[in-house]
């Protein structure tokens, strides 16, 4: 865009200095096309993301907060969703930075958890059953249920502690999402961070977020009681 701007204003200074018109008009046509296209996009993208956001509000009872774009529309900030749901502090935020090294966005939920203690973490495996990379030396932990231990890559120090509370149920619910959504969860100091690759931009994905969080407060629940 910063290049495109510098081209138009250098045939814009052409035309004072008496070039011909019919070279610079169509480029600068075609600039300002692109631009009115990128703003296009930019909106439509915004108001799904939007729409999705306040549907997650509206369900949960949560507030939902989003800043004024900036820049006349180019620059629109994603919406941020959170308050209290089953008496558990909640939150969705898309970080403003991508991911380490790429300009990949993701969605964070976080869901309080009254057990300082507890950490853990998992993931989907990936090809030939290859783990995670930054599991913050955490060891990996093998339930004993083939059809879970096959699928995710657990990490925690707290093998017990997770034995007790993630049921048969609960493991094939746990395996389910992170196969299908790819995701990470994040356990440590009080918090459940979902982390999910890209925006909540329609349906299907705004329903997968509302089964996390349901089975989050369930899990925490029983790591709680």
């Amino acid at each position: 865009m910063r290049y495109s701007f510098k081209l138009a204003l250098a045939c814009v200074s052409g035309l004072g200095r008496g070039m011909d018109p019919s070279v610079i008009v169509p480029p600068v046509l075609a600039l300002v096309s692109c631009a009115v296209v990128f703003w296009l996009i930019l909106k439509y993208s915004s108001e799904k993301i939007t729409k999705q956001y306040r549907a997650l509000a509206a369900r949960f009872g949560l507030e939902f907060e989003q800043l004024p774009p900036k820049m006349r529309g180019f620059i629109r900030p994603d919406p941020t969703v959170y308050g209290t749901y089953r008496e558990r502090k909640i939150s969705f935020s898309a970080p403003g930075k991508g991911m380490k090294g790429t300009r990949q966005i993701e969605t964070v939920l976080k869901v309080q958890l009254n057990d300082q203690r507890l950490k853990g973490q998992f993931s989907v495996k990936g090809l030939l059953g290859l783990g995670q990379r930054d599991h913050g030396g955490q060891a990996r932990w093998q339930s004993g249920d083939e059809v879970f231990d096959t699928v995710v890559d657990a990490r925690t120090d707290l093998g017990e502690q997770f034995a007790k509370v993630l049921t048969e149920e609960r493991r094939y619910q746990l395996a389910e999402i992170l196969k299908t959504s790819k995701a990470t969860l994040y356990i440590a100091k009080g918090t459940m961070a979902y982390v999910k690759l890209g925006l909540i931009a329609n349906e299907a994905t705004r329903q997968g977020f509302e089964e996390v969080i349901e089975f989050l407060c369930d899990f925490a629940e029983a790591v709680e009681c």
